[in-house]
């Protein structure tokens, strides 16, 4: 699961996440649409635009080559490679990074939230953190609950990514045999 952060700007709250999307690994481009992030919803439905042309393209063009098909074929599979397995591993911090450059900021007395943004980077600590030795040892144990948290996603993002890697296997497999 994405970790969750709160940001506010004038008293409107967004929240902002961080780490792998499985919201957008499993609903693709509505979870930008949903969010009302239109530059997000752009760039996750652009793949299937190019797809879209690509196959107009070809039913207009009357391409017949199979060379040709072959490698929009290849095109089409990486766009949608793209949009399906890598977006969702960025998406979320593209998200986030744009609600902060729009002003957004997480509230002063949210430690949580203060402490995962500027233990990751996102924030830069202030003089007033540095000093304060007691806010920093709590930002210390919430930022080691928050990588503890990221292993145990990466392992289950290897795992079900095994898995889909199987059952493609298993098809494949069984097709061959047809």
């Amino acid at each position: 699961m994405a970790i969750e952060v709160n940001l506010e700007k004038y008293g409107y709250k967004k929240k902002g996440f961080l780490g792998f999307s499985w919201t957008a690994f499993f609903f693709n481009f509505f979870v930008p649409l949903f969010r009302l992030d239109f530059l997000g919803f752009f760039i996750f439905i652009s793949p299937y635009l190019i797809i879209a042309i690509i196959i107009l393209f070809t039913i207009i063009t009357g391409i017949n080559n199979e060379n040709a098909i072959f490698v929009l074929v290849i095109i089409c599979s990486i766009l949608k490679f793209i949009s399906r397995f890598v977006f969702p591993f960025i998406y979320n911090k593209f998200y986030t990074k744009d609600l902060l450059k729009k002003g957004y900021l997480p509230p002063k007395d949210d430690d949580y939230s203060n402490a995962v943004l500027k233990g990751t980077g996102y924030l830069e600590y202030t003089d007033e953190d540095l000093l304060d030795k007691e806010k920093m040892e709590r930002y210390k144990v919430i930022i080691e609950e928050y990588e503890n948290e990221r292993k145990k996603d990466m392992h289950t993002i290897i795992i079900v990514f095994a898995l889909i890697g199987v059952i493609i296997a298993f098809f494949y497999f069984m097709a061959s045999y047809s």
